[in-house]
């Protein structure tokens, strides 16, 4: 054992455990370029290999404070999220049965301060909730083209016991 298992702190309490990712799952940070005059960030650069797949569609949602959009999941497309204003929590629970990760969450909080690009593969549900108090959006750059006459989306009500999730936002 090292020696900083062995420091004694009171009150004792339960070490963090590391957070486990959705298979399939990605997270580019981004970098916003700032000076005196405002910021820049890229978002689309296809030498990141995060847009691996091109960009076929592309279209910007929105959520008032306090509410939360999903469930919502695809069975043949991934989607790309990236946060444009806001502070947003995106919830993921991988509903895909043969999936190494079958079952578990994972949670990203994205804001202007901490933004990012948000690979969401199929099958994967995935929610997001505005815990800012302004309205926040998000672009979504889906793998591919909304087709009208057969969507390829699936809803679930975020507040159904289908996903067991606890919307509270806990402090700590």
């Amino acid at each position: 054992m090292d020696g900083r298992s062995q420091l004694d702190v009171r009150p004792a309490a339960e070490r963090d455990v590391p957070r486990a990712l959705i298979d399939g799952v990605e997270l580019a940070r981004v970098t916003p370029y700032v000076d005196h005059r405002g910021a820049l960030t890229e978002v689309v650069n296809f030498d990141n290999p995060f847009w691996r797949e091109p960009v076929v569609y592309a279209y910007c949602f929105t959520i008032v404070p306090g509410r939360i959009k999903g469930w919502g999941m695809h069975k043949l497309q991934s989607d790309r999220y990236f946060l444009v204003r806001g502070s947003v929590r995106t919830v993921l629970y991988d509903g895909r049965a043969e999936s190494p990760t079958f079952g578990a969450f994972e949670s990203h909080s994205l804001t202007a301060a901490s933004s990012g690009l948000l690979l969401i593969p199929p099958g994967v549900w995935h929610a997001s909730q505005n815990w800012g108090a302004d309205e926040a959006a998000i672009m979504n750059f889906p793998t591919r083209p909304f087709d009208r006459e057969s969507p390829d989306k699936y809803r679930l009500d975020p507040h159904s016991d289908e996903i067991p999730f606890d919307w509270s936002l806990p402090d700590g």
